[in-house]
């Protein structure tokens, strides 16, 4: 792609757009080289091992980032895990990465360890920044405008609210790209960009959070709409209907290719999440519109990321309730600021600035959830919507519009410094004393209003006072000695270098800590066992009471198979079995295969749950109902009572005890599970495994169906005698839809580039 930038000037300026010329390739080779040293720098004690992330990131996405290494180190995909939740299909939880080539090729170079995860976490992290230095430098930014604001996108709120979500930063670091390529394809008349997006947008969401896959395509289509009609787009005749079917056609082949490319994670969500997990439903209009929402108090965080820190557990549980600490900063350093405000105030006539900010409007009132109606009207008329939360995470939409808006301002201010005018002088000096007193004002005010204060007060008011301060002292110097301006991009360079270091030190207890996950991450790394075989049926009930009592699913890098973790595939059934003692024990130990030779075929439902947990208890010793495979597919969906009539209970409510039965071991991996065990007679074996509908058996040579078996587990039919039992998952369909979907992404981002430096091409061009 960065062959085709200068293309894209060229065919901008053929066409006569609105596409400004750009200064060399060196002057933006140094600033990105000077970004990432910043960014580095910053992140300094993640980079030496000082200190580690935090929360769900050490909870959940570090140790199935191990499990993504541990298999890409053997040349194998994760696929199927054992070692959580008595069994998970990880390929099908798109936040997992197991389709992402940036997770895995990630996972393979590093290993599996704090070392492996921290360089993929900053990796994708500081693709966010380098996206909008890219999209600054397409937009005709000066090289050091585009620093100033990478800067503080780099460090803004959303980042560090969701540091230790993962899946969060994959998605959101593509936002960048997405809009360039996009933006590109608008802006030359070419398609190949716009296939360059799709397959940028397809990969965001094989290692993303699907509820930011989705607002990401929205988002591509608002902006393509305000191109199209505010914007110059590409045509013959430059007329309005040309310009909407050149634009809807980039739509079509960007969604197009993106569907591709993200088919195979979302196919499996759809396809192996159906009797796994409740998650395949829409979520209840009152919990998607008010989980998470953003509360418009939580808007004074604009003025300081330490109001950020005033939700830490346990400080102030009474302010902004709905809003977790993740949800709520939007932060994003005081010259981009003031910068996108001085955008609007320079041009108030500009109609694409206008849609810009009404972009923006719209993203935050659906961050704030109920308060306002716009995110019930999406749950509402879009259907898409009501199988995600978070409101909250509308808001880094409105953080993106935001820097754009300033990207064209420092644009402005370039051209500005080497004219007479000094009007946007003037318009910057006010923009600059308007938000300072704003920031300075709100700041104080939550300040004086709140119970307990985080540490570091008072390096939160060194902050306020020299960054905002600074920002008016500098605008004041350009109003009024015009001879100064030529220090503008040193100045500004530097006072988003002191934000910058400043914001991420104050935010620092939301990013990483060195106390407890530090020497936690430290004491699984020397406990990490790469082995992807399992040496025996052993599970315990949960991971190890030294790694603390909160869920989390650190078993995966010790390789110890537990029942009860932090698994984001949550069932109703399997969450019910904590509070039975007796459903426990059959699931746990290493005598954990079950024989009965009467059982109930039941539909799993709720009714029928109830009976099977009701007889259990009665005879002190489990039981076995068994459900075939569509009941298993169509009954677990959230909210739907399955139909059942008392023939189904009183059938449970007869059934006789189930018996432990010895088995010998041949194979346990992730994928298999081979054991003998001889019959006492004709019936069936309930092996405490988790189902999923892509598991197959052979029963002595010969396929046999895998029930369901007591609403989470597998069931199989065996006769008298020995039986030799082969268990094995393979997910044809999304390893072919993989391959297309890998080959894909090669085809729009690699074959291009690579096309470009054949000898036949190159002597094409001589010729």
């Amino acid at each position: 792609m960065s062959n085709s930038i200068e293309m894209d000037v060229d065919a901008g300026k053929e066409h006569g757009l609105a596409v400004q010329p750009k200064v060399g390739v060196v002057p933006w080779v140094i600033v990105a080289v000077l970004l990432a040293s910043v960014f580095l720098m910053d992140n300094s004690r993640v980079v030496t091992g000082a200190q580690a992330p935090i929360w769900d990131a050490w909870a959940f996405y570090g140790s199935e980032f191990t499990l993504v290494a541990d298999h890409a180190r053997v040349g194998r995909l994760l696929l199927w895990d054992p070692w959580i939740a008595g069994g998970t299909p990880d390929f099908a939880e798109p936040q997992v990465g197991a389709a992402s080539p940036v997770t895995v090729l990630t996972g393979a170079i590093f290993g599996g360890t704090l070392v492996g995860f921290c360089a993929y976490w900053l990796l994708i992290w500081f693709l966010g920044p380098l996206g909008l230095l890219l999209l600054a430098r397409h937009l005709g930014s000066p090289p050091w405008a585009a620093f100033v604001l990478s800067l503080g996108y780099a460090f803004c709120g959303f980042y560090t609210g969701h540091a230790e979500h993962t899946s969060f930063v994959y998605s959101f670091s593509f936002l960048p790209l997405l809009v360039w390529r996009l933006d590109t394809a608008l802006l030359s008349g070419r398609l190949m960009p716009a296939f360059e997006a799709g397959g940028l947008w397809g990969l965001s969401a094989l290692g993303g959070y699907p509820e930011l896959t989705i607002l990401s395509g929205g988002f591509l289509g608002l902006w393509t709409l305000g191109r199209c009609c505010f914007q110059s787009v590409n045509s013959e005749e430059g007329t309005i209907g040309r310009r909407l079917r050149f634009a809807g056609l980039t739509m079509v082949v960007a969604f197009c290719i993106g569907l591709v490319v993200l088919a195979p994670s979302y196919f499996a969500f759809f396809t192996q999440g159906s009797g796994y997990t409740d998650r395949v439903g829409v979520l209840s209009r009152e919990y998607a519109i008010s989980s998470n929402e953003l509360d418009p108090g939580s808007l004074t965080t604009f003025a300081s990321p330490y109001l950020h820190l005033l939700k830490y557990p346990g400080l102030n549980p009474t302010l902004w309730p709905k809003t977790d600490i993740s949800a709520m900063g939007i932060y994003i350093g005081a010259l981009p600021l003031i910068l996108a405000l001085l955008a609007i105030v320079q041009s108030p006539k500009e109609a694409w600035r206008w849609w810009l900010v009404a972009v923006g409007v719209l993203e935050l009132a659906c961050a704030m959830g109920d308060h306002l109606p716009i995110r019930g009207w999406l749950y509402d008329y879009c259907p898409l919507t009501r199988y995600f939360r978070h409101p909250g995470t509308f808001r880094g939409y409105a953080i993106f519009i935001a820097m754009v808006l300033a990207i064209l301002a420092g644009k402005n201010l370039h051209s500005a410094c080497t004219q007479s005018s000094s009007r946007i002088w003037k318009q910057f000096f006010f923009a600059s004393l308007g938000v300072a007193a704003a920031a300075l004002l709100s700041y104080r005010y939550v300040i004086s209003h709140v119970s307990n204060l985080p540490d570091g007060l008072h390096r939160a008011n060194r902050q306020v006072l020299l960054v905002w301060l600074s920002c008016v002292v500098i605008s004041l110097l350009f109003s009024t000695l015009p001879r100064t301006r030529a220090w503008l991009p040193f100045l500004f360079c530097v006072v988003a270098m002191i934000d910058a270091s400043l914001t991420i030190r104050i935010s620092q207890p939301l990013v990483s800590e060195s106390s407890f996950f530090g020497p936690m991450w430290k004491r699984i790394d020397s406990k990490h066992n790469p082995d992807l075989r399992l040496k025996s049926l052993q599970r315990d009930l949960r991971p190890p009471d030294w790694l603390t009592n909160a869920p989390n699913n650190n078993s995966i890098p010790l390789k110890l198979p537990t029942l009860f973790n932090d698994s984001s595939m949550a069932n109703r059934f399997h969450n019910d079995f904590a509070k039975h003692p007796l459903l426990l024990d059959m699931s746990l130990g290493s005598d954990r295969i079950w024989f009965s030779n009467e059982v109930a075929t039941v539909t799993p439902s709720d009714a029928t749950y109830t009976a099977f947990v009701q007889r259990t208890e009665q005879i002190g010793v489990p039981v076995v109902v068994v459900h075939p495979r569509e009941e298993m597919r169509r009954m677990y969906q959230k909210g739907r009572a399955a139909p059942s009539d008392g023939t189904e209970v009183s059938a449970v409510s007869r059934l006789p005890v189930a018996h432990k039965i010895a088995v010998q071991l041949q194979r346990y991996t992730p994928n298999h599970l081979d054991f003998q065990v001889v019959c006492p007679e004709d019936g069936w074996l309930l092996v405490t495994d988790r189902w999923s509908p892509t598991w197959q058996a052979k029963v002595n040579g010969k396929p046999a169906e895998v029930f369901g078996g007591d609403f989470i587990f597998r069931a199989i039919r065996v006769s008298q005698g020995e039986n030799t039992i082969e268990f094995s998952y393979r997910p044809i369909l999304y390893l072919v839809l993989l391959t297309i979907s890998w080959g894909t992404l090669m085809a729009v981002l690699v074959g291009p580039q690579a096309a470009k430096h054949w000898p036949w091409h190159r002597q094409s061009l001589a010729e």
